[in-house]
């Protein structure tokens, strides 16, 4: 494992911060799909997600959003409720238009991974079976002390997505970050493994949340 990725001299320096947040958290994920209806059906019934906003992009080529934005104009982008005041976006892709996705490159998304309380992974878990998706991975216990998840893949899309559950933790308040806050000295020596600089380690250990 290479321990010595040189940072940018433009951010190397910068104040880390207090263990405080910068950000509230995530607004929405956005997605490609070919198929909307499909991906709708799938995620509202099945996973139920509210659709909450729809909309067609720009018909003409705009600056606006930048470097990065879809290749295709006057498409279809919808929003769904995730949980958690945060959303899921789609986009839906003229079929054929892109070639399909590897999870597995520098710089992809490899995995969705949604919250729930207990009862509500258990729930899910049944629903999923029921509309014929198989299982690919647990459940099982991923993070102690009680962190569980299971695997699938987005029947439509063959996104891999994830159902996480703290057993120990309350059904409705989930508080995730503390779910999997963790002891200074395994944080250590975890951090050990991806650079050989005690500085960087001690300014990095500092940052936690309190």
């Amino acid at each position: 494992m290479n321990k010595s990725v040189d940072l940018k001299p433009a951010y190397a320096g910068m104040d880390a911060g207090n263990g405080k947040p910068g950000l509230r958290g995530i607004h929405h994920l956005a997605l490609v799909t070919e198929d909307m209806k499909g991906t709708l059906d799938f995620y509202v019934r099945v996973l139920r997600m509210p659709l909450v906003h729809a909309l067609t992009t720009a018909s003409n080529v705009s600056s606006t959003h930048g470097k990065g934005a879809p290749p295709f104009r006057a498409i279809p982008h919808l929003f769904l409720d995730m949980g958690g005041d945060s959303l899921l976006a789609f986009f839906e892709y003229p079929k054929g238009g892109v070639g399909p996705a590897d999870r597995d490159r520098v710089g992809a998304m490899q995995h969705v991974s949604f919250a729930c309380g207990k009862k509500r992974f258990h729930e899910t878990l049944e629903r999923v079976k029921a509309a014929g998706v198989a299982i690919v991975g647990g459940p099982v216990k991923v993070i102690e002390p009680a962190i569980h998840s299971f695997y699938f893949f987005d029947p439509v899309n063959g996104t891999r997505l994830e159902i996480v559950a703290d057993f120990d933790g309350d059904e409705h308040d989930l508080r995730l970050v503390r779910s999997v806050d963790q002891d200074e000295k395994t944080l250590r020596e975890e951090l050990a493994k991806v650079s050989d600089d005690p500085a960087w380690i001690d300014e990095m250990i500092a940052t936690r949340s309190r």
